[in-house]
């Protein structure tokens, strides 16, 4: 009978133990055989706000339950050793000028003080420029060509004042036919000769850092403009537009028919 008991005790305190690791933590905390990986993204921008800079940081898998979870980067920053993100929404982002810009920092996700996930970044390896802006295109009749023109707030700034600019055309019924032009500059001159007559173009601008210290991503677009090319004859002037309706169009192409007759 007591070898029985014992046996049976032995039984108990195992399945006690098994279960003990199972995952499931009887207060409901997660446990360490639980934790997910939390992977995340970060990007800096430089100079948003006169000195200061943000950096924004979002999960990889948007169904991630982030209700209680927090940003933290500790270490190369002035004067304190971390400082903590805010959150809108599903972004953690943080504004401050207190960025070293030399050497690394650590970006964790935490749970109630608990590091969840690391990541090691620099903050000038991970640079995202704002968008370009103002794009327009101006038709010269006699060069018979396009010039396109657009504006980048980093004309304007300390840091990050070299981009790569990339300018991405397509005729507009040619939805996936892109045609691509990557330059420094800010001005960029067409051939009416390389575009379709009498065809609606659409054009946009996209940046990325080009230098040796700061690296980073691609920018958002630039909004779109559209401009429509000549007749081949060269009678009929182009009309460059950006946000104008229809009925100005309509109205332009019937004045040009007006003067042929």
């Amino acid at each position: 009978m007591t070898l029985l008991s014992t046996a049976l005790g032995m039984l108990f305190y195992l399945l006690h133990a098994v279960s003990g690791e199972s995952g499931y933590a009887e207060n409901g905390d997660f446990d360490d055989a639980e934790l997910d990986d939390y992977a995340f993204s970060c990007y800096s921008q430089l100079e948003v706000d006169g000195p200061q800079h943000l950096l924004t940081c979002t999960f990889d898998d948007s169904d991630v339950n982030s209700t209680n979870l927090e940003f933290e980067i500790c270490g190369a920053l002035l004067d304190v050793d971390c400082l903590n993100f805010n959150k809108l929404q599903e972004r953690y982002f943080l504004k401050t000028k207190k960025f070293l810009l030399i050497g690394d920092s650590k970006i964790c996700v935490k749970l109630e003080k608990k590091n969840m996930t690391c990541r090691k970044m620099n903050i000038v390896k991970i640079v995202k420029p704002e968008a370009p802006f103002d794009v327009r295109v101006v038709y010269r009749e006699g060069a018979n060509d396009f010039v396109v023109t657009f504006n980048t707030s980093h004309l304007q700034k300390k840091y990050v004042k070299v981009l790569i600019h990339e300018v991405a055309y397509r005729q507009e019924k040619k939805e996936n036919n892109w045609m691509r032009v990557n330059l420094t500059s800010t001005k960029l001159t067409l051939l009416q000769r390389k575009l379709q007559p009498n065809a609606m173009y659409e054009i946009k601008v996209r940046s990325i850092p080009y230098a040796n210290y700061f690296e980073g991503f691609w920018s958002e677009w630039s909004p779109s403009f559209h401009f429509r090319t000549p007749e081949t004859n060269g009678t009929e002037l182009s009309l460059s537009y950006g946000p104008v309706s229809l009925i100005i169009r309509r109205l332009w192409n019937n004045c040009a028919r007006n003067q042929k007759k």
